[in-house]
């Protein structure tokens, strides 16, 4: 007898639901063992069914986390973890610029789909889930390493106007007479600056912030 993966499919939409389903059924090595619709279902049926694979529609969480008694996406997430800590969660966003994408990944879940993936693509990210592996699609990889940079998003915009001055190659005295702030303010800034990049001096910050596209020059 071959091996397969059971999965469960949770989406509010009957669309997502059935479309997923019957893209799925037809592979030999995966093995659909029901759906959930609401954030309280999930939660029922993960605690009920054994689910190696679970393909999570976003749209379900920010549903619940609106005040269903499932309580918020983090909570729902966390409570998933507790209570099917075996499964690898894939979830389903609208697009690779999904502002959520970043928040599921920092919570744990193993793969991302996107509503406009292609057959092969889906496939792909479920075994490479259940195999312990995260695929992305290769043009949105750089734009949310970017996002899940959590210091890249704390440079307040005069820290940016300094690491711009950096870049150009000012001193701290020009930079302050520019800036039209003290010298003190200025060491002040290039301090947290490079905390906020975890940079070790001034050259390197300017190569992280041209790396990560912060500034240009």
């Amino acid at each position: 007898m071959s091996h397969y993966s059971t999965f469960l499919i949770a989406s509010s939409s009957a669309i997502v639901r059935e479309g997923l389903k019957a893209l799925l059924q037809s592979e030999a090595d995966l093995y659909w063992v029901g759906d959930a619709t609401s954030g309280d279902d999930l939660l029922a049926r993960s605690r009920d069914v054994r689910m190696d694979l679970l393909l999570l529609d976003l749209d379900l969480l920010d549903e619940a986390a609106r005040g269903t008694s499932s309580g918020s996406a983090q909570a729902m997430l966390t409570r998933l973890r507790r209570d099917a800590p075996d499964s690898k969660v894939v979830v389903l966003a609208d697009a690779w610029n999904d502002t959520r994408i970043v928040a599921a990944l920092r919570a744990g879940v193993q793969g991302v789909i996107v509503r406009r993936s292609s057959a092969s693509e889906i496939k792909d990210a479920l075994r490479a889930a259940q195999s312990g592996s995260l695929v992305l699609n290769p043009s949105a990889t750089d734009l949310l390493m970017q996002q899940l940079q959590p210091q890249a998003e704390q440079l307040s915009a005069r820290e940016l106007e300094v690491l711009r001055a950096l870049a150009r190659g000012l001193p701290n005295k020009l930079i302050a007479q520019e800036l039209y702030i003290s010298e003190h303010t200025v060491k002040f800034h290039i301090r947290s600056i490079l905390d906020k990049l975890n940079a070790a001096n001034r050259t390197e910050a300017v190569r992280i912030g041209l790396e990560r596209g912060l500034i240009s020059i």
